[in-house]
């Protein structure tokens, strides 16, 4: 007997298919990651370009910071053989004033002690200080004390000075390329135009002169002494005195006056004192200074050479 299937009425399931819907999410996410790469790619091409353009642009800035470097590279090591030059120029100069300044000392003493012991064989007894090219003669040996006028002796003391310099200074005075040589200059004294003045300095101590006194004051006194040494030393106007006729270099007349009065002691003193050291006559040699060497012009040359060198590096 047939029987007829009994409908069952209730919820019915069907099973889903999920495969589509994957595959066009798996496409989706495909394309997206090739368009990702795509300009990733994109990127790292135009990233490479900007580095290799940067590259280059170091590059060439390195190449010329070498050149540069190597410039002033070579600009210094000029510069440093130019200062080692003037350097050498500098001790050569040192060397030759050094030279120069020598021979005027060596002459100075040389004249000072050959007089000096002329004078003794003539029973005159002086002191030199050849340092700074002083001949002294003590006041008591020329004139008395506040007096202008000789003491006994005195002129005949400045008679045999006299005769010692005129045996000495033409051996010095005049000027190198006029200068005749006397017979009695020996070859170690014939140094014409080294000697260039002589003055006669007058020097007292600091007792003020009593109102009976001829003389205003110690400056006064001391200056009529120097006029009166000078006066007698070259001959008191005779026109055939050899020291009268000394010249320098220049042509200027070698003896000269000066009078200090009390302003310059030998020994110093605060109260009025009788020194006997500070009443004197000194005659003081000056010898000529020594010409600039010839490097000079060159060591001025160097340095505007290396000053200019010095401007193209700033």
């Amino acid at each position: 007997m047939y029987q007829r299937r009994r409908e069952t009425r209730g919820p019915q399931y069907t099973a889903l298919d999920y495969s589509i819907s994957i595959s066009d999410v798996m496409s989706a996410l495909l394309y997206v990651f090739i368009v990702i790469l795509i300009i990733f790619s994109f990127n790292m091409e135009n990233s490479e370009s900007d580095f290799r353009s940067e590259y280059i642009k170091a590059a060439e800035e390195r190449e010329r910071l070498q050149k540069v470097h190597k410039e002033q590279s070579e600009k210094l090591k000029n510069l440093e053989i130019g200062i080692a030059e003037l350097r050498t120029l500098a001790a050569n100069l040192k060397r030759d004033l050094d030279q120069h300044l020598a021979k005027t000392s060596q002459l100075l003493h040389q004249l000072l002690s050959d007089m000096h012991h002329d004078l003794q064989i003539e029973n005159v007894q002086v002191f030199i200080d050849p340092i700074h090219g002083i001949l002294r003669l003590p006041n008591e040996i020329l004139f008395p004390l506040g007096a202008a006028q000789f003491a006994q002796g005195g002129e005949e003391t400045l008679t045999k000075l006299a005769r010692v310099m005129m045996r000495h200074l033409p051996c010095y005075a005049g000027s190198v390329d006029k200068a005749e040589r006397p017979s009695f200059c020996e070859d170690r004294q014939w140094n014409p135009g080294t000697l260039d003045a002589v003055f006669i300095e007058g020097h007292t101590d600091n007792i003020p002169l009593s109102k009976a006194n001829p003389f205003a004051n110690n400056l006064h006194l001391s200056g009529m002494r120097a006029i009166k040494t000078f006066e007698t030393i070259l001959g008191d106007g005779k026109s055939d005195s050899v020291l009268k006729e000394l010249r320098n270099q220049k042509g200027q007349s070698i003896f000269g006056i000066s009078g200090y009065g009390e302003h310059r002691p030998v020994i110093l003193h605060e109260k009025s004192t009788a020194e006997p050291a500070n009443r004197r006559i000194d005659i003081r040699f000056f010898m000529v200074n020594p010409k600039p060497p010839a490097v000079i012009p060159q060591l001025f040359e160097e340095l505007d050479r290396l000053t200019q060198k010095l401007e193209t590096l700033k």
